[in-house]
């Protein structure tokens, strides 16, 4: 009788389906499509956006000092070509602002290159030299003059703030160095003034210190975008300073990565940073490394073969094939539970059967250390100073990827690094003596320096070269004298070298060696 019932039971309808209003299109230029057609309004906003000039927070620019305004022809000139505007979203190309990068830069991977190219470029840094070789009377005065130049750069701490800078600069796109003068106050009647690097500009003994400025508190005045013939083109006079407005020249600033004119009011007269440049490799790497851990833990999954229909059907039901879902769960549960490395899992002979299934997990490594090396060509950094990973494989080094880098850095210093030093250079000799002594200079120091052998072979190959040149009359004894005090690697540089040659060696006693020597010493002294 039930059978029969079941039958001629009747299907129950399905249940109406629940109304869902509709929503209405909303637009939104975030998620524009890069070639989609857009309106010339659409186009006039993006534009006006993504060009508009850096907006700082407030109280950075002086009270009731509003911001610059964008240009209204480069605002409808950017609106006019649609793919200019487009290719800048889709590529991500605007200026981030200081608070996006600030938060960027709390994360290891985009810190860490910036870091080492910081620490890199100040690690061995300069030493100062004298350009004149020709007085021997002036040589202790300037011997002298350089150890107080060393004492003077420990006292500005001058190395700490350039490495600061550079951070600062490839962070941000961005470095500020504030020169504090004695007795000058610190408001826009006093800040704004120009300050020259001379004697006629600045007082002996009114050095007072060097201070790194973040770029987030500062703000250009006012900058020349009429002529470009003019110095001044593209170049803010004079900067706001958390409401204090300080002229141009009395702000060391660097930007390594510099941006077109078009673009420097949108970056705060910046340059593009080295964390923007990175963010899409990081985010590449953040993503393989997440799904390399996930296929990692998850590589094995366990299949348990049973007769779902026999063996798991409901008491209470009626219908022939019916599964009950409790069931099929409760097993699976106690399969969790029960297997372990320890434990026995019991399966039913007859019905059910066992097995796991394992992914393939070959060539994950390679796949995360593909995107790794993409973080570190971005920088130009090895990956054994970036990362830490030796090279693999038969005979592999790093040292022509090193010596590359360090060519790297030592260009890195000359473009962006040696303009600040020179100024604070200059600014040292003032403030010590009033002047700049004109046969003072500095050099950086390679990172690539020579072992203690390879040194002393270089240098028995340039005193052979000095000795056949000699003999040859090609030089004289006392310009080879000068090229060896002028050798920044000469085993002789600390070694006084000007003057004449010292007189040759007399040939007995050179014949008779050391114990000749000591011989006629003892006679000397028994006579």
């Amino acid at each position: 009788m039930k059978l029969l019932n079941w039958f001629k039971r009747k299907p129950e309808p399905a249940p109406a389906p629940a109304r869902v209003e509709p929503v209405a299109p909303t637009k939104d230029r975030r998620r524009m499509p890069r070639f989609s057609v857009q309106s010339p309004e659409d186009l006039q906003a993006l534009a006006e956006k993504l060009f508009t000039p850096y907006q700082p927070p407030k109280g950075v620019r002086g009270d009731g000092q509003a911001g610059l305004a964008m240009d209204s022809s480069l605002s409808a000139y950017m609106g006019a070509n649609y793919n200019i505007v487009s290719n800048f979203i889709a590529d991500g190309l605007n200026f981030k602002g200081y608070a996006d990068l600030a938060a960027m830069m709390l994360r290891a991977e985009f810190r860490k290159p910036v870091e080492t190219i910081a620490k890199e470029t100040t690690r061995e840094w300069i030493k100062f030299r004298s350009t004149d070789t020709d007085e021997d009377e002036d040589d202790e005065e300037i011997a002298d003059k350089i150890r107080e130049l060393e004492k003077e750069f420990l006292r500005l701490r001058v190395r700490d703030v350039v490495r600061r800078q550079i951070t600062h600069g490839l962070g941000y796109g961005l470095g500020h160095i504030w020169i504090g003068i004695k007795g000058r106050p610190l408001n826009s009647a006093g800040q704004n003034i120009p300050l020259k690097i001379n004697a006629n500009g600045m007082a002996k003994g009114t050095l007072d210190r060097l201070v790194n400025i973040d770029p987030i508190w500062t703000n250009p005045n006012t900058y020349n975008a009429d002529n470009p013939l003019k110095e001044n083109y593209y170049r803010p006079d004079n900067w706001w300073v958390q409401g204090v407005l300080v002229h141009h020249t009395r702000l060391l600033t660097v930007v390594p990565y510099e941006v077109p004119d078009i673009l420097k009011p949108a970056f705060n007269f910046g340059g593009l940073s080295l964390t923007q440049q990175l963010e899409a490799y990081v985010h590449n790497f953040l993503r393989t490394r997440q799904s390399v851990s996930d296929m990692a833990s998850n590589f094995a999954t366990k299949v348990l073969k049973t007769d779902m229909t026999g063996n798991m059907q409901a008491d209470n039901c009626m219908s022939y094939g019916d599964i009950d879902a409790d069931s099929v769960t409760g097993r699976v549960a106690a399969m969790n539970v029960w297997q372990s490395n320890n434990g026995t899992f019991v399966i039913d002979k007859e019905s059910e059967d066992f097995d796991i299934k394992t992914a393939p997990l070959s060539g994950l490594g390679e796949l995360q250390a593909q995107s790794q090396e993409f973080m570190a060509g971005i920088p130009g950094i090895p990956l054994v100073k970036l990362f830490g990973i030796q090279p693999q494989g038969l005979n592999a080094s790093s040292e022509g990827e090193i010596r590359v880098f360090y060519d790297e850095i030592a260009a890195f210093q000359e473009a962006n690094v040696g303009p600040t030093v020179r100024a604070i250079f200059n600014l040292a000799q003032i403030n010590l003596w009033g002047e700049i002594d004109e046969r003072l200079d500095f050099e950086f120091i390679h990172l690539w320096q020579l072992s203690e052998k390879e040194a002393a072979e270089v240098e028995k190959i340039k005193t052979d070269t000095d000795a056949v040149n000699v003999q040859a009359g090609v030089v004289a004894p006392e310009e080879a004298r000068k090229r060896q005090a002028a050798d920044p690697q000469s085993i002789y540089r600390n070694v006084s070298l000007a003057g004449p040659p010292p007189e040759p060696p007399d040939p007995e006693t050179d014949g008779a060696g050391l114990e000749g020597v000591l011989r006629r010493g003892e006679e000397s002294e028994d006579g």
